[in-house]
């Protein structure tokens, strides 16, 4: 091979390599170009994942929350529980210790003023399962005055946890739990479905009379919970005397005779201006013929 050709075959190879090269430098560079170009568009988020995302952490807090409120309202219903279970233990001891005679469960008498007139608080008498008015009362001694108390030394026992309701004068109540007004109550003589012995209770049997009973906070007073009769109504009409408590997401809990407790949800909301008014709408007549069928009967 002659030196021309020699040299012309050196610079054909040169010229090859060297555009080679550069088309690896254009192929690096483009490479690497988009590759900084992918990397900026992963390091933000635009504005709707954004909101999205915050949606999406508003709905998880949300349902959080909700869970929590429900668990924290069992929690206190089942508190609630244990307080009624621990005062119906009380009673059935009572009636164990008195030859089955049940806690007494009277109204204090008017208290006539100087001037003449009946005193405008009424109370439940000093020998009763629990004496005064939790309306008024300022502490937990008409609790130490009741025949009760004896067997739960506890005052916070008296009350329910959800119960928020104060005295006028802005004391917490005392008591949220009143006693069936048929089970040792007034007019044993004059009314045959007062009981006054556990033995007693033979219509409907101790598994449907109820004892204890979360009363609603504007009309308790008294220890007794007064459910009237169905006879004195007609047939599609009845009213409260006393009214039940719906503190736990519509419903409160009861005792029985027997010693068992239950929960019971009502169909309709309780308010404080249902006392002794009359009660027509359906909902809340069937409320009312629930507690008048676990009350004595004559």
């Amino acid at each position: 091979m002659t030196r021309t050709g020699c040299a012309d075959w050196t610079f054909f190879a040169f010229a090859v390599m060297l555009r080679i090269n550069n088309s690896h430098m254009r192929t690096r560079f483009s490479v690497q170009h988009f590759a900084v170009r992918d990397a900026r568009r992963r390091a933000g988020f635009t504005l709707v994942e954004l909101l999205a995302v915050l949606a999406i952490i508003l709905i998880v807090v949300g349902l959080l929350s909700v869970a929590l409120n429900q668990t924290k309202t069992r929690s206190l219903r089942v508190s609630c529980l244990d307080n009624m279970k621990q005062l119906q233990y009380a009673w059935t001891m009572y009636a164990n210790d008195f030859n089955d005679y049940v806690a007494l469960n009277k109204t204090a008498p008017p208290i006539i003023t100087t001037i003449g007139m009946a005193s405008a608080v009424p109370r439940n008498s000093t020998n009763s399962w629990v004496a005064g008015n939790p309306k008024v009362d300022r502490s937990w001694e008409t609790l130490a005055q009741g025949t009760l108390y004896p067997y739960v030394k506890h005052p916070e026992v008296y009350r329910c946890p959800m119960d928020s309701s104060t005295t006028k004068a802005g004391n917490p109540r005392t008591r949220s739990y009143s006693i069936d007004a048929y089970l040792g109550g007034d007019d044993e003589e004059s009314d045959p479905r007062v009981k006054m012995r556990m033995s007693d209770v033979v219509n409907p049997g101790p598994e449907k009379v109820f004892v204890f009973i979360e009363e609603h906070e504007n009309s308790i007073w008294g220890g007794g919970f007064m459910v009237l009769p169905r006879e004195k109504f007609s047939l599609g009409a009845g009213a409260w005397s006393s009214t039940p408590s719906d503190r736990h997401m519509q419903g409160c809990n009861l005792s029985f005779v027997d010693g068992h407790l239950e929960y019971w949800k009502w169909l309709a909301p309780k308010r404080a201006n249902l006392s002794n008014k009359l009660v027509t709408a359906p909902n809340e007549l069937r409320d009312l013929r629930r507690l008048q069928e676990s009350v004595p009967k004559p």
